[in-house]
């Protein structure tokens, strides 16, 4: 009978870390296809328009003479041309990181990048985060290279016993010099994510 209630005792104190925080997101993989039929389209995002690539604002860039960043061409899952994350966290302080969940708080990491682009996703992918609800801060608020969001790629620092609704947008940018195995380019990515505060 001591023994059951001390198994019983353990599991009390370690579900609750093991299962009091989670991410659910809409969408992980990004399709970047910039041989997709139709025509220009452009989404405002903060302000900003950008192009979602295909084969018309590929074109696009190799008309002009700058670098271009785009939207993905699909968000496999999600709604539109971004991920939404929903974040919940646990009625207790996190250890906390060096700047992403500092303070005791906890951090939505990017864990896993796998697939490939036509270029080299550390330079060229960029990412931004807005925070639509709940207790949280983007550490990204502006498009910013994924490989350099600082604190092991923390986008986002989130509250203690909070849910949260994060959009989670991408580009890749390309110039119209880039030299490409085939023509036209394309590419897809792979991404995974954790709340961690442990």
């Amino acid at each position: 009978m001591g023994r059951a209630l001390s198994l019983l005792l353990l599991l009390a104190l370690l579900l609750p870390k093991a299962l009091g925080q989670s991410v659910n997101c809409d969408a992980t993989d990004l399709l970047y296809d910039f041989s997709a039929p139709g025509s220009l389209t452009q989404v405002t995002v903060a302000g900003q328009p950008y192009y979602v690539a295909n084969q018309a604002s590929y074109l696009l860039l190799l008309d002009g003479a700058g670098s271009m960043r785009f939207l993905p061409t699909a968000v496999t899952g999600g709604t539109g041309y971004r991920v939404a994350c929903t974040v919940r966290t646990p009625n207790r302080n996190a250890r906390g990181g060096t700047l992403c969940g500092a303070g005791r708080r906890f951090c939505l990491r990017v864990t896993g990048v796998s697939g490939s682009l036509p270029v080299d996703w550390t330079s060229r992918l960029y990412v931004m985060v807005q925070v639509v609800s709940g207790n949280a801060t983007s550490l990204a608020p502006t498009p910013t290279l994924l490989s350099a969001v600082p604190d092991n790629r923390g986008l986002a620092d989130i509250g203690r016993n909070t849910t949260a609704t994060l959009h989670i947008y991408y580009w890749v940018e390309l110039a119209p010099g880039d030299l490409f195995p085939t023509l036209p380019a394309t590419g897809a990515l792979t991404l995974t994510y954790q709340v961690q505060g442990d």
